[in-house]
């Protein structure tokens, strides 16, 4: 990594409280609050709960999700984009038969309630804009001990730089094939091979290799990991993954929790990601690092959040596959840029019960730092979010789920190419069973 910024470096590594330097993110169970899609890592690449009902008919559901997204994003500089769209996914998931097999489908669908031509660029829709409907999800799993399992077929992934990155109506999604377990503590595993990827705007499966931009490749992804959640709650853990002939990538990450007194809490958070070009170079030849720490506070309804991460310049972090991992990831930006410091500063409130469903609010400023000239020179930004979630929880509207995004992107105007643009987005998710 480069030494251009030692007292930041220093700073990312005590911020980590000295615990192991390996990890993965795991979302608090039943903690909806701040709520980010942009930053995935949950380690859940196979789905085996706990049931011995074995009956596979009578144990089937079907739900129907509907989801609604608006979004207008209006540029200073470059052409404004502008959507409205209606869809959602229609889901299917039978019982387990004799507690070893089950089967799953979803079908996705975007369709266009308003989009003029000339403000494409939303992600809302296939290019165009155009409507799409696609078969997303088919697949089996096979259920071989307690909570150790394989699921083979079109399925969903949610790991760090492979997942669903599911912020627009439909996500991606890959055929393959993954093993593993879902052990809520202790000593996980995970592991799979996957051939191709859907992305969140298109309705076709392609390689990976071609999708992370080797144009007219059929190369596959293999990936390996392990993590461990202590009853203390301290998560370890770490993942690779090998695009063949095109570049591999290793993250790594460290969370622990500190209780200050009843109701008050820090956590400190650590990680590490390494990309290198390898094999035929499909996409060039590169080698980069990132580190990020994030310490986060919280008191009653309250939460405070410092972050800082830093890149090499040789080459920015890449993820064509989803799942951006790094803490400073946000709406917008990513942060990730080749050379690029970044700091946040973040605050959320949960306001408890207004009206009918539960209310909070999340805010976070990121401001990234980059090289001036050279080859990995940019414009430099700063990232204003604001986040209200509403999610309603009485009569028929028990699973509505309300979302409105702002996020405004202040570039260095110094810079050519510098594109200032307010970011506005309204998002209502429903779902409810059929069967």
């Amino acid at each position: 990594m480069a030494t251009r910024n030692p007292l930041l470096v220093a700073w990312l590594l005590s911020s980590a409280v000295a615990v192991p330097a390996t990890a993965f993110a795991q979302q608090q169970a039943g903690d909806e609050r701040d709520h980010e899609p942009n930053q995935q890592s949950d380690v859940n690449p196979i789905d085996t709960p706990d049931t011995h009902k074995g009956d596979f008919l009578g144990d089937s559901s079907l739900v129907l999700k509907p989801r609604t997204y608006y979004l207008d994003r209006d540029r200073d500089t470059k052409a404004d984009s502008v959507g409205w769209a209606l869809g959602g996914a229609l889901e299917y998931k039978s019982g387990w038969f004799n507690d070893w097999l089950r089967v799953n489908g979803t079908v996705y669908t975007s369709q266009k309630l308003y989009g003029p031509d000339d403000k494409d660029g939303t992600g809302l829709f296939k290019p165009g804009p155009e409507s799409f409907t696609v078969l997303g999800e088919a697949n089996v799993t096979i259920r071989f001990a307690e909570n150790h399992g394989m699921r083979i077929g079109r399925q969903r992934f949610e790991l760090p730089y492979l997942g669903s990155h599911d912020i627009r109506m439909v996500p991606n999604t890959f055929e393959g094939v993954a093993i593993g377990n879902t052990s809520p503590t202790g000593f996980g595993y995970m592991a799979g091979y996957v051939d191709k990827i859907k992305g969140k705007s298109d309705d076709e499966f392609i390689s990976m290799s071609e999708a992370a931009g080797a144009a007219g490749t059929d190369e596959g992804l293999g990936f390996a990991g392990a993590r461990y959640i202590s009853d203390a709650g301290t998560t370890v853990g770490a993942i690779y993954q090998r695009t063949f002939d095109t570049f591999d990538t290793v993250f790594a990450k460290v969370e622990h929790p500190f209780e200050i007194v009843k109701g008050s809490s820090i956590r400190a958070n650590l990680q590490y990601t390494g990309q290198q070009s390898s094999g035929d170079e499909l996409i060039g030849a590169f080698d980069t690092q990132m580190w990020a720490a994030k310490v986060e506070l919280k008191h009653g309804p309250f939460a405070w959040r410092f972050g800082a991460s830093t890149t090499d310049d040789d080459h920015g972090i890449i993820k064509p596959f989803g799942n951006p991992a790094n803490y400073l990831s946000i709406i917008v930006d990513d942060f990730d840029r080749a050379g690029e410091d970044a700091y946040m500063l973040g605050f959320s409130m949960d306001f408890g019960r207004v009206g009918p469903g539960d209310m909070s609010v999340f805010t976070n400023i990121v401001h990234g730092d980059t090289p001036e000239s050279g080859p990995a020179a940019s414009a430099d930004e700063t990232e204003y979010d604001l986040t209200l979630d509403w999610r309603l929880k009485e009569g028929w509207s028990e699973r509505v789920w309300v979302r409105m995004r702002a996020a405004y992107v202040d570039q260095d105007d110094n810079f050519a190419g510098a594109d200032d643009f307010l970011d506005f987005r309204v998002i209502v998710n429903y779902d409810f069973n059929l069967l």
